[in-house]
């Protein structure tokens, strides 16, 4: 009778192992379908173009369908553009700073060659949904971002983990001068006084063209209200090169703001150095440097108007890219 007992419970226990198998294989057979376009720390996904003097550009987004097995049919994932998150992120992000806030891209300056359909085929777990870019006027001094959302559909499960069903793209056009330089070796100086300069940790340089690049003068906040105000124009000239290859040339300083209310000009030689080095450790990476050596005047027009203050900027600020030279196309050899 005890070992009909004992049996009674390997039998029962057998079948709630089945069960439970069962359920883990039917979760296990679920399509999740998600983007790859995780956000940083400004809540966005940063993506990079390259400016084109026609506007023209295209970004690659990964759609990921996910799960232990393998992916055995077509799934078609239904893409759309997002007009809620971005209201949301900016509200609370920035609340009443509404000059600060990004800016959705209005729909003349993209298209989607597939029409929002991305097939992910059988067979393969990832998928390439292609995004043109048609930016010939777009205003570059906004943050603009294209918000884009899976849509849900009975053929898949939406990967709702962390909102991996959503991608706030970040526009970031880019050329060969741009990026975050270091800027500690820029002294901002009051008046014609030579002591105790102030300086910044980092200068965002972005772009005006393919020649031309702006950042704010001196130690300027770049989220001030004013900021316009106290836009710093530089454009890169036609450079020379030696023979260890190290290209110099004169650099233009001009006013971004048309009515230069902050004064802005240069004195003595503004000019720029560019070179290729190899990486110390990692042969496949090439370091690309950029050092601009500028000097200019502005003047401080907002902090007390009545009292406007000159300012002298002199020094250095630099710039390095890793560039991997295994992959071909060199604007996604560039590691961000």
């Amino acid at each position: 009778m005890k070992k009909v007992y004992i049996l009674g419970i390997i039998l029962s226990a057998c079948t709630l192992f089945s069960s439970c198998n069962d359920e883990w294989k039917d979760e296990l057979f679920t399509r999740m379908v998600s983007f790859k376009a995780p956000n940083g720390s400004n809540s966005v996904s940063d993506i990079y173009i390259r400016y084109q003097p026609d506007g023209s550009g295209s970004f690659q987004l990964p759609v990921i369908v996910s799960g232990s097995q393998a992916n055995d049919q077509n799934v078609d994932v239904k893409i759309s553009v997002d007009n809620d998150t971005l209201a949301i992120l900016n509200a609370e992000k920035y609340l009443d700073r509404r000059d600060l806030w990004y800016k959705q891209l209005p729909e003349q300056f993209y298209s989607f060659p597939t029409n929002g359909v991305c097939r992910i085929p059988a067979g393969r777990d990832v998928q390439i949904y292609d995004i043109d870019f048609h930016l010939k006027g777009l205003d570059l001094n906004e943050k603009w971002v294209l918000p884009l959302t899976i849509e849900a559909d009975p053929s898949y499960e939406l990967n709702i983990r962390k909102g991996y069903y959503k991608a706030l793209l970040n526009l970031h056009l880019f050329n060969d001068y741009s990026g975050t330089y270091s800027a500690t070796g820029m002294n901002v100086y009051l008046g014609e006084s030579s002591n105790d300069p102030a300086t910044a940790g980092t200068r965002n340089v972005r772009v005006v063209d393919d020649k031309s690049v702006f950042f704010y003068a001196g130690t300027w906040w770049e989220e001030d209200v004013y900021r316009d105000k106290y836009k710093v124009i530089v454009e890169f000239g036609e450079g020379t090169k030696d023979a260890d290859g190290v290209v110099t040339g004169p650099l233009t300083v001009k006013a971004g703001d048309a009515a230069n209310e902050a004064q802005i000009s240069s004195f003595g030689n503004c000019r720029y150095r560019r070179s290729v080095e190899p990486h110390p450790t990692q042969p496949y990476i090439e370091l690309h440097t950029t050092v601009m050596y500028l000097s200019y005047y502005y003047t401080d027009v907002t902090s007390d108007p009545a009292n406007p203050i000159l300012y002298r900027v002199i020094g250095n600020m630099s710039m390095q890219r890793s560039v991997n030279k295994l992959i071909p196309d060199q604007d996604q050899a560039i590691q961000w």
